[in-house]
């Protein structure tokens, strides 16, 4: 009668891990074992913690809810538009009060107020007549 469970044989030239060897052999494997795996440790923490800051978790929940995904988008749209309109508007109108205060002040000088003067005279002129004679 065999037994299903017994063990195999060992095969010829392979050694068991702890065969031969002395404790102080031992204890030295240990401590290398420890060392590797203390050092295992620090770098899986600190992928733990790269993961962590990268927020995959958001990522992912976002894939995972598609229409979630596309509202957030579509709001951050919206107020991106609007902070450029808001943005462009009020670049403008200092750009419109600076050129308007620096045309008040070339207005005084001498060729560029008499340039200005004809053509204001021009305008009148056309308001009043219609077109110049040429």
């Amino acid at each position: 009668m065999t037994n299903d469970k017994t063990r195999p044989e060992p095969v010829e030239g392979l050694k068991m891990s702890n065969e031969g060897k002395s404790q102080s052999e031992e204890k030295e494997l240990l401590q290398q074992e420890n060392t590797l795996l203390d050092k295992l440790n620090d770098r899986v923490g600190k992928l733990a913690d790269a993961i962590e800051r990268t927020r995959i978790d958001e990522y992912t929940s976002m894939i995972t809810r598609p229409w979630k995904f596309f509202f957030i988008n579509f709001a951050a749209g919206i107020f991106r538009g609007l902070g450029m309109a808001v943005g462009f508007t009020i670049i403008a109108a200092i750009f419109l009060y600076v050129l308007v205060q620096l045309l008040r002040n070339m207005v005084d000088l001498p060729i560029v107020g008499a340039y200005i003067a004809e053509i204001v005279r021009f305008v009148n002129q056309y308001l009043n007549q219609g077109l110049p004679a040429q």
